[in-house]
């Protein structure tokens, strides 16, 4: 059976929610939109799916409204549900998602002058081109839908352990947690035992979170490359700094010098960093292919632990834990993981081994790489989509329009949020996520006006 729609919205994330409402808003009442995603995950993914209170947002209230056109939507929400919070406040992350599900919820009610929102309770496992340039895509349960104009939300998956096949033997894998978030890993640990989180991220910070919360006694050893946690928020943000680099002018290395000098002469930091904001995604645009490299290789690691911030409340615990030697941080990579005593040996770079019960795969969220997804490949393999040259998603232009190979003609096709961070870089934050998803509402909407309602809402 192939149900027809005129427009899909492949992914269950904040992206796609925030792309579905602002069609709702924008495309004439004849309209159809589906949304294509697992129902129990929908509005929330990795992010939001967390029930913990100690997960907070790492965005204070105020800038986390759904929408670009309404910035205190979000604040406006809380306040009619009787929560406490104000635009400071970082909230959890659990009240966050209930917040997008509302939202999607109360978009599914409309009827009348609105769109029609429906939700396919399905995944996207391949898709070929259909007619006029829309897409068919094929749907787990043997299903298919046929759209006339797509979106691609799919979001990142959870990155692999940093380790080949051959440096873990069979017997040791019962004892390595490859998705902390599918798994309730910490169930079998015990609690004065020590733990070895891989990856020094937000990841890595909320499992310990979790582990606090649980009277875990042992200890936290957290291992990455350059050994670096995120920093964190000030309590009251500090008014934007606007910052003195131009798009397209200056080395990488040179951009970085001046922005250290005027970080330096600032009141804090963190305004200068917030007001690189604004052009951010024009600085990463104006940079070569070579460039882009050079700064994924030797910057971005330094970049994401400023940019990407802890909540002031988060920051403080896992500064508690360092200062009662609980949280051990190592800089350093992990070679290979061996059985011993009960338990693991991580065997380090440098020779280095800890001694571990179990060891968390926290190295974050993949790089959207067209070869982890099968709905991509399958794409790519038509020549419909192309890889990022740096492995950060898919080709898209300006407009998050997504870019065919050379002789294949464009299918009528977008994509959002992390897929398209080649071309825009800074795309993984709600306020980036919601002006993306309200200009591709609107190409959407342009597309769909100029091929004339008839042939579009046939």
């Amino acid at each position: 059976m192939t149900l027809e729609t005129d427009v899909a919205i492949i992914g269950s994330g904040y992206s796609a929610v925030a792309l579905a409402l602002n069609l709702v808003d924008l495309l004439p009442p004849a309209a159809r939109v589906s949304l294509v995603g697992r129902a129990a995950g929908q509005g929330r993914g990795i992010a939001y799916a967390t029930r913990a209170e100690c997960h907070l947002l790492n965005v204070p209230a105020g800038r986390m409204s759904l929408f670009a056109d309404r910035p205190n939507h979000f604040l406006a929400w809380l306040a009619g549900q009787g929560f406490p919070w104000s635009a400071d406040d970082f909230v959890p992350r659990r009240i966050y998602g209930s917040y997008v599900r509302d939202c999607l919820d109360e978009a599914m009610k409309r009827t009348g002058n609105r769109a029609a929102l429906t939700l396919v309770d399905a995944e996207a496992l391949g898709a070929e081109a259909g007619q006029d340039g829309g897409l068919v895509f094929a749907l787990s349960g043997g299903g298919r839908l046929s759209a006339r104009v797509s979106a691609l939300c799919t979001g990142a998956g959870t990155r692999r352990l940093p380790l080949p096949e051959d440096a873990v033997p069979s017997a040791a894998r019962a004892f390595v947690v490859e998705d902390p978030w599918a798994d309730a890993w910490w169930e079998r640990l015990p609690a004065d035992a020590d733990v070895l989180f891989v990856g020094t991220g937000l990841t890595t910070i909320d499992q310990m979170l979790l582990l606090r919360r649980r009277g875990f006694r042992g200890t936290m050893h957290a291992l990455s490359r350059h050994g670096l946690l995120p920093q964190p928020h000030l309590a009251r943000r500090a008014d934007p700094v606007e910052t003195v680099l131009v798009p397209g002018e200056g080395e990488v290395s040179a951009m970085l010098a001046t922005l250290r000098r005027q970080a330096a002469a600032a009141p804090d930091w963190r305004a200068v960093m917030d007001g690189l904001r604004p052009v951010t995604q024009d600085l990463w645009k104006g940079w070569s292919a070579s460039q882009r490299g050079r700064f994924l290789r030797h910057v971005a690691a330094f970049w994401n632990v400023h940019r990407h911030r802890m909540a002031p409340a988060v920051a403080e615990e896992i500064a508690a834990l360092r200062r009662s030697g609980q949280l051990v941080v190592h800089r350093g990579r992990l070679e290979a993981l061996r059985l011993a005593d009960g338990g693991l040996a991580a065997v380090l770079r440098d020779g280095r081994t800890l001694a571990t019960r179990l060891v968390v795969n926290c190295t974050g969220l993949d790089r959207c790489t067209v070869a982890a997804s099968p709905l991509l490949a399958s794409l790519a393999g038509r020549g419909l989509v192309q890889p990022d040259p740096h492995g950060l998603g898919i080709r898209v232009d300006d407009r998050a329009a997504v870019l065919a190979g050379e002789g294949v003609g464009r299918a009528r096709l977008y994509a959002l949020g992390p897929l398209t961070a080649g071309h825009f870089f800074e795309i993984t934050a709600v306020p980036d996520i919601r002006v993306q998803a309200r200009a591709v509402a609107a190409s959407i909407h342009a597309e769909i006006a100029a091929g004339g309602r008839k042939a579009w809402m046939s």
